[in-house]
């Protein structure tokens, strides 16, 4: 027989309605960018016509001295004039033309090697992991125009978003004084202080920018992967996976559609264990979703290259806010960075979210300028701007954002989906709903099995308090479980699926139903969730 054949359309509830954000994606993906003003010359160069496939690949140059001088020379001058901390940013442009004058780089023909040298050694001296040089040889393509290959000159381009270098190690900046409008994202916040001394921004004319609504469904595009995974856990857990956040159109339709789609579960799990950046303004919009009332500046960016620090605001979604009560969980891991970071810490600070996982790399540096050409194809990414939280006064670089809950990151998501259980299981009205979530909370729902298959087999009849339910027969049955049920007008008979500890779905049936085993002193409960009916059994 076919064994542990998946049914392909298991989550597919959730997926079509995020595949609706998706509309236009090719299209609305760069207007989006350019309604931001937010476009870089490599994504210019990597445009071609519809139909179009990639373009010759460009050969690995060699260097000579000559190419490795003015190259060392423009990133030092980039560095003393841009970077965050001007005293570092001389340091680390002194240390490159030191390193050039004794000769450290001579040698070293291949441009990779090169600039991969150049990283190591600013890093040795900022330990910052938003800084670093990459060789980027389309950027020294032909001209279609032209006679040949052209270097840009060293300078700085429009900014797209927060390039993530990893390996962040990096010292916290300056803590200044604090913003004064930081407004209530959950009750039990910590007030900042009041203080007039900081030349802030003035307020925008308008209000925040609204969310919007959520598109009718067409084929997802190619910002498809930011969220792989949106759908409604047992126990009606909202569960969110956000890998990526791009600063498009589509990815802020992408996050509307999945809060439309979670607005009615009791609690929430934000994903960002594969998330190494991207926008603010995605930081903002879903953090507006997690928010009641008007928007509120939750950090501020203070630049080097210019006097007047920036806002970071929430976005003013109105009714379709998800809101500040409900419990809400985010995962972590080491790789969580930068704009996640951001997420991460703001909704710690603010008291709206438990932070379970690993502590994440400690990149809060951003940049205005993007990517900088130093010529000859080698690019630098230099962070010129540093954030202040408007609850902590300071941020999380080179430290990281610390987890309210420490735990593997593999097994954040066992230990959120329990600590949401039993949260929820306090405050439940429904006395079977709460049965079900405290035996929920105590489950195994991780790594291998601790109940055999031969513990398991059995009887199981509904349990006092339990809730109404069908007699269920699980039998061992060619080395796998199988569950036996009235079912509506028939009767179900499935295989089980192993789905973490002892939890199981069934096989064939889509996400929202699975029987989960605990064992108590007075045998073992299984706990049903069935279309979102839950029911606890007992033999």
């Amino acid at each position: 027989m076919e064994r542990k054949r998946r049914a392909k359309w298991m989550k597919i509830a959730g997926i079509v309605l995020i595949a609706a954000a998706f509309a236009g994606c090719e299209a609305t993906a760069g207007s989006g960018k350019q309604a931001a003003g937010k476009t870089t010359s490599a994504a210019a160069a990597s445009e071609t016509p519809a139909g179009a496939g990639p373009g010759p690949a460009v050969p690995a140059a060699r260097l000579d001295a000559a190419v490795r001088g003015q190259v060392a020379e423009a990133l030092a001058q980039a560095l003393a004039e841009h970077y965050v901390y001007e005293d570092l940013g001389l340091k680390m442009a002194e240390a490159i033309r030191t390193r050039l004058k004794e000769g450290a780089y001579d040698g070293t023909d291949s441009p990779i090697e090169f600039a991969d040298a150049l990283q190591a050694d600013l890093r040795e001296i900022s330990r910052d992991g938003h800084l670093g040089v990459r060789y980027e040889p389309m950027a020294d393509a032909p001209d279609p125009g032209g006679p040949g290959p052209k270097s840009p000159a060293p300078g700085p381009v429009p900014r797209v978003a927060e390039p993530a270098f990893p390996e962040p190690r990096v010292t916290p900046g300056p803590a200044v004084p604090l913003p004064n409008d930081a407004g209530p994202m959950a009750p039990g916040r910590i007030e900042p202080a009041p203080n007039t001394s900081v030349p802030l921004a003035p307020e925008p004319g308008e209000p925040a920018p609204k969310a919007p609504l959520v598109p009718a469904p067409r084929t997802a595009g190619p910002d498809a992967a930011m969220l792989p995974d949106v759908r409604i856990l047992d126990g009606n857990i909202g569960y969110m996976a956000v890998n990526a956040m791009p600063p498009s159109e589509t990815a802020m339709q992408a996050i509307a559609a999945a809060f439309a789609l979670l607005d009615r579960t009791d609690a929430l799990i934000l994903d960002l264990r594969g998330n190494t950046g991207g926008s603010p303004a995605i930081v903002g919009l879903i953090e507006g979703y997690l928010s009641e009332g008007p928007s509120y500046t939750t950090n501020t960016v203070h630049w080097r290259n210019d006097d007047r620090p920036e806002r970071l605001r929430t976005a003013d979604v109105g009714e379709r806010a998800y809101g500040s009560q409900k419990p809400v969980y985010v995962l972590t891991t080491q790789t969580t960075f930068s704009a996640a970071e951001q997420l991460s810490y703001d909704l710690q600070a603010f008291k709206r979210a438990t932070i379970v996982g690993e502590t994440t790399g400690g990149g809060s540096h951003t940049s205005n300028i993007g990517p900088v050409p130093l010529g000859h194809g080698f690019v630098a990414n230099i962070p010129t701007g540093y954030l202040v939280n408007a609850v902590t006064g300071t941020n999380w670089e080179g430290t990281g954002v610390k987890p309210d809950v420490a735990v593997p990151a593999e097994e954040a998501l066992a230990e959120a989906w329990s600590l949401a259980a039993r949260t929820l299981a306090d405050g439940a009205p429904d006395p079977v709903a709460r049965a079900w979530l405290e035996l929920f909370a105590e489950a195994k729902l991780s790594g291998e099995p601790d109940l055999e298959f031969a513990a398991l087999e059995g009887e199981y009849v509904p349990v006092q308090g339990g809730g109404p339910g069908m007699p269920a027969a699980i039998r061992e049955e060619d080395g796998e479980l199988r569950i036996r049920m009235r079912a509506g007008s028939g009767v179900r008979d499935a295989a089980l699926a192993h789905a973490g500890g002892n939890r199981y779905t069934l096989e064939g049936y889509p996400s929202g139903f699975s029987c989960v085993f605990v064992r108590q002193r007075d045998g073992i409960r299984l706990l049903v969730s069935d279309a979102g009916r839950l029911t606890v059994l007992g033999k």
